[in-house]
């Protein structure tokens, strides 16, 4: 672990951490907040945020760690795009497919989060390629 990947991962928490605490704590906060039976409330719980900082954490390194392997010598904003909307496919559209099957929500709300996260993590992915630039 070199501190490029060390920098770029952070870097990625960082994004992931801000835009999932203005797309879910912000803009889709009413729709939670409709859905007590469903999601918990925005009391802060400080074991549930430490969980919530340590998968932040996991995904930005392990998307860091992915992508050294798959780097090609390619402008570094498409590679990013590219490799953020593949971890989009393998990560975030399932689970919030699965998430909408298994819980009562309404399909705009799972439409919502798939579209938000693919957002988060392809900026992600942006963040990391940008670290990986020839």
């Amino acid at each position: 672990m070199d501190r490029k990947f060390v920098l770029a991962a952070l870097c990625a928490f960082a994004v992931s951490f801000v835009l999932s605490f203005f797309f879910h704590g912000v803009l889709l906060f009413r729709e939670y907040d409709a859905l007590k039976a469903v999601y918990r409330g925005p009391e802060l719980k400080p074991a549930l945020f430490a969980l919530l900082i340590l998968a932040q954490l996991i995904m930005a390194a392990a998307m860091t760690a992915i992508y050294r392997f798959g780097k090609q010598d390619r402008p570094f904003l498409g590679q990013g795009v590219r490799f953020g909307l593949l971890v989009a496919c393998a990560s975030v559209i399932p689970c919030y497919l699965i998430g909408y099957v298994v819980a009562n929500i309404p399909a705009v709300l799972a439409i919502k989060q798939i579209v938000l996260e693919t957002v988060t993590v392809t900026t992600m992915g942006v963040v990391i390629a940008w670290f990986y630039r020839s």
